[in-house]
């Protein structure tokens, strides 16, 4: 489990490098309309559109006539259109808090037009309208931009009642809006019982009438590219009748309240539809979790959780001569660390395959010559080709020296040959682990990885099919992913896999605590040498041979006789600075590697008030936006 929680908070941290520092990026946190009816006929609409984050500007297209109105009656009728845009201001500024009377505060930045720098627009236009690109720079800031405007007749004065038919946001919006609001005000207060209002568009959203004044309609969470249009109806005395441009000789109340009608009751239909397929995925998600829960505690029971092993003691003196010293490497940890390269050198120092010499030098580090002894009968395979790749490639005549490592490791030259044999080496060890059978192999766990994963696909799709939102649906991916990642990266070690890594943490612990222990205590001197190898693989073999330093002379100042010890062996600085020759080589060759790839050449997208009905955008007007 340690490993995954790893992975995503490696994840997490490292995706702001895959992100441009300056690159546009943004929400629209609110988008506030407030539209007033005038007398005339006309609509003088005031935008607030606020936007959070870095960018450049933002692109606001208006447009006063609706392409999709062909038809006759209340529904598609061009009627609805505008027959022109004025803009009266744009202007800008930062901001922090923000409600929809910030759409009232004077203290806006005029922009100005034709200019293309911060604090300017450009108009230009487009089909059916004029687009608008607003100059207003932010880094990681909040900013709100105002656009006033005129559009001229677009009420509908007919004989019975006044209309209002609009699309506010149009299908073109390519942001998503995380709080809309929009008000429309009436010219005066209606007391004649016909101000009804509609909204069509996001089924979540809600309009209302308030005072017999104005309307108030709000969406939270608009989805990029849905629409939103409201309707209104109310006392024709409202409008001056001589002022109007556009009359019909039709009495509009009953026709109109009968198309909202069936479009509400359409809407409640997918509202009961989408209600029971909420359940029906919650129901399916609570079953597709518990499933999961079950799963997962199948796989980490059978698969994962490791067996029990016979040994129980605190310490371990003893060796397990069944593979060399560097396998211990792969037990410990499915991987072959520095640490094996240089256990396996000691290791053929201890058995006199390898005498060392130390180089007299004046430098801070010690330098040493490796000679290779005539002791050929004591190596195995894998020790084979360390000796080749060290005696060989690196050095001449049966000898190398640190200092040729060193070079040999980090020259551009030599480096990719370095790695090449280096890695052939840490194969073959892994290929003697592998023998072992330290680990159980398994696919089973893997395969219930991703039939999780498809499923959890699938139950999304079908949600997005079915426009339900169901928020615990939508994790299930997520947690779907998680899994897979875990049935991919745990590892479980044999029952006797498990039982020689007790054993070996045994161990490491008795060398840890070895300057505790009491002379009586202490293992035969003459094994003090053959311990050093394996607190080399093990990491400690510095501190063990400080140790074992003073224990010697313990045991000397008690008049223990301690021949049989190589003096070598107890000098700590050895084993720091053979440690650091292996170590430090395969370090420099990695940055080696590393360097030589970097500079590589590179390589050659009613009307009393409610919820929304159904189908957005057949009013009026239009239009889209959006940051750049």
């Amino acid at each position: 489990m340690k490993k995954i929680i790893r992975i995503l908070i490696i994840f997490v941290l490292c995706m702001p490098l895959f992100t441009k520092a300056d690159a546009v990026s943004y929400n629209i946190t609110n988008y506030y309309i407030n539209a007033d009816i005038v007398e005339n006929g006309n609509l003088k609409v005031t935008e607030l559109i606020v936007l959070d984050g870095t960018f450049n500007g933002y692109i606001r297209d208006i447009e006063f006539k609706n392409s999709r109105l062909e038809n006759e009656g209340y529904e598609n009728n061009q009627i609805y259109n505008a027959s022109n845009i004025k803009i009266e201001d744009i202007s800008a500024k930062k901001v922090k808090n923000v409600t929809f009377d910030t759409i009232n505060e004077k203290d806006f930045i005029s922009l100005t037009e034709n200019k293309s720098a911060n604090g300017g627009y450009i108009a230009s236009k487009i089909i059916n309208g004029n687009s608008y690109k607003m100059y207003f720079k932010s880094k990681n800031e909040k900013v709100a931009f105002k656009i006033t405007y005129l559009l001229s007749d677009v009420l509908v004065l007919h004989k019975d009642i006044a209309e209002l038919y609009w699309t506010f946001i149009g299908t073109d919006y390519d942001d998503k809006i995380k709080d809309l609001q929009i008000k429309v005000n009436l010219p005066k207060k209606d007391i004649s019982g016909n101000f009804r209002v509609w909204a069509h568009g996001d089924m979540t959203g809600e309009i209302k009438a308030i005072n017999n004044t104005y309307l108030i309609a709000n969406v939270k969470n608009l989805n990029a590219h849905d629409s939103v249009d409201i309707r209104t109806i109310f006392d024709a005395s409202l409008l001056n009748e001589h002022l109007v441009t556009k009359k019909t000789e039709n009495k509009a109340l009953e026709g109109i309240v009968e198309v909202e009608t069936k479009r509400a009751n359409e809407q409640n239909k997918k509202r009961e539809q989408i209600k029971k397929m909420y359940y029906v995925f919650v129901g399916a998600t609570i079953f597709y979790y518990i499933a999961l829960i079950i799963t997962w505690i199948y796989v980490y029971i059978k698969y994962d959780k490791e067996y029990k092993s016979n040994f129980t003691n605190e310490y371990n003196r003893e060796f397990i001569e069944d593979y060399n010293v560097e396998v211990i490497d792969y037990l410990m940890h499915k991987n072959i660390t520095p640490n094996a390269m240089s256990a396996s050198i000691m290791n053929l120092i201890y058995k006199k395959v390898i005498i060392v010499e130390e180089i007299p030098t004046e430098k801070k580090n010690k330098e040493y010559k490796f000679i290779l002894n005539d002791n050929q009968d004591k190596i195995n395979e894998t020790e084979q080709i360390l000796i080749d790749f060290l005696f060989t490639k690196v050095g001449h005549e049966n000898t190398f020296t640190s200092k040729e490592l060193k070079n040999y490791a980090k020259s551009t030259e030599t480096c990719e040959k370095f790695q090449s044999s280096y890695t052939s080496w840490k194969n073959k060890v892994i290929c003697d682990g592998k023998k072992q059978k330290f680990y159980e192999t398994h696919y089973k766990p893997a395969a219930m990885g991703v039939i999780f994963l498809l499923i959890a696909v699938i139950l999304n799709i079908f949600l997005r099919i079915m426009n339900v939102y169901v928020t615990i649906t939508f994790l299930t991916t997520f947690i779907a992913v998680v899994f897979l990642i875990y049935t991919l990266v745990f590892t479980k070690r044999s029952k006797k896999g498990n039982d020689h890594y007790v054993r070996w943490k045994a161990f490491k612990k008795f060398l840890q605590d070895f300057g505790s222990f009491k002379e009586k205590e202490l293992p035969e001197i003459i094994l003090w040498e053959r311990y050093m190898v394996y607190a080399t693989v093990f990491g400690i073999a510095e501190k063990v041979a400080k140790t074992m330093n003073v224990k010697i002379k313990e045991l000397e100042a008690n008049g223990v006789y301690t021949t049989g010890y190589s003096p070598t062996f107890s000098d700590w600085y050895f084993f720091h600075s053979i440690n650091n020759v292996f170590t430090n080589a395969i370090s420099l060759n990695s940055t080696a590697i590393t360097s030589l790839h970097a500079n590589s050449s590179s390589s050659s997208g009613s009307g009393f008030g409610g919820g929304f009905s159904s189908g957005g955008g057949f009013g009026g007007g239009g239009g889209g936006g959006r940051g750049f």
